[in-house]
């Protein structure tokens, strides 16, 4: 990962990182999403990102935004405070470059300072690179939930991984 820089995520970044989201969501089972989203929409979803269990990065490279990650509260209920769910995105002319291991590393460092104690990651079976990207970073299967979710008229499969901080 050459000539990136990672840095805490803000507004100014919500139409570029709404731009790479889109890409997963028109093109890929990354995100089961099936409704692209606006500037606005990003900017209102990094508002609820405040936490300190909750950081979102963004990798620049020459002024500009190329992936994002963050940390998403799991659930609701309070006795899962300590528990997060990981995205990782990347701008698809950037992917094999390694930005989303140095993101994703660099996201795990920021929930560990921030009190995170058990780190979730569902990931669409069919997507190799993430799978082992995150078994790279020390995250171990959970279980496979099988046709849990629909997109591009195909029953999909979401394996479930965790990492403890």
């Amino acid at each position: 990962m050459k000539d990136a820089l990672i840095r805490r995520a803000v507004r100014a970044d919500a139409a570029a990182m709404a731009t790479i989201y889109n890409q997963a969501v028109l093109r890929s089972t990354a995100t089961f999403d099936t409704e692209s989203e606006t500037a606005e929409d990003r900017e209102h979803w990094l508002g609820e990102h405040t936490a300190p269990q909750h950081p979102v990065l963004v990798a620049e490279r020459d002024g500009r935004v190329v992936g994002w990650a963050s940390l998403s509260r799991y659930s609701s209920r309070c006795a899962y405070e300590t528990t997060v769910e990981a995205s990782a995105y990347i701008d698809e002319a950037e992917t094999g470059q390694g930005l989303g291991t140095a993101l994703s590393e660099a996201l795990l460092e920021a929930g560990r300072a921030g009190g995170v104690h058990a780190v979730l990651a569902r990931i669409c079976t069919e997507n190799a690179a993430s799978l082992a990207m995150s078994r790279k970073l020390g995250f171990f299967e959970v279980g496979v939930m099988r046709e849990v979710g629909t997109k591009f008229g195909r029953s999909l499969d979401v394996m479930m991984l965790e990492k403890l901080l």
